[in-house]
């Protein structure tokens, strides 16, 4: 990265509210590991260039609710999230309910791309789908689709 540089924030960290994920920044000055730009404050401030990317990633585009939420305590169901560069991922919400009916008949429960959330709710589903997307965790909880 150099100074004028056209940077993408990939990572906005502990910094919400003064950055904002795949926006656009002009790099004002530098050093060994650290930009200055202008955040979405309207303040010229330092940042770590680990959250900034000369390239952007790609955007959702799409959080489609697989199944149909039949019981919004206790149930699980999938939903898939689709980027701009057209990659589909996969993932199933359940509540703790759930998880404790299957709990009563095994003795364990093991699962990945698993998100627990308290009410199955197309609000509650999306707004923790662009959370988890804001603080990076959306791929690594998800499963894409082959």
């Amino acid at each position: 990265m150099k100074i004028k540089d056209k940077v993408y924030c990939k990572d906005i960290g502990i910094y919400s509210g003064q950055l904002t994920k795949r926006k656009n920044y002009i790099v004002e000055e530098k050093n060994a590991e650290n930009i200055r730009i202008w955040n979405d404050e309207g303040r010229l401030r330092w940042y770590s260039d680990f959250y900034f990317s000369l390239n952007n990633e790609p955007e959702i585009t799409s959080i489609h609710i697989d199944d149909e939420i039949e019981n919004i305590k206790s149930d699980a169901i999938e939903v898939t999230i689709e980027f701009s560069d057209k990659t589909k991922y996969w993932m199933t919400f359940t509540t703790p309910q759930y998880l404790d009916k299957i709990l009563d008949k095994e003795s364990y429960f093991s699962s990945k791309h698993f998100m627990i959330i308290k009410y199955l709710t197309e609000e509650s589903i999306k707004s923790t789908v662009l959370k988890l997307d804001e603080q990076n965790e959306l791929i690594e909880n998800c499963k894409k689709y082959e």
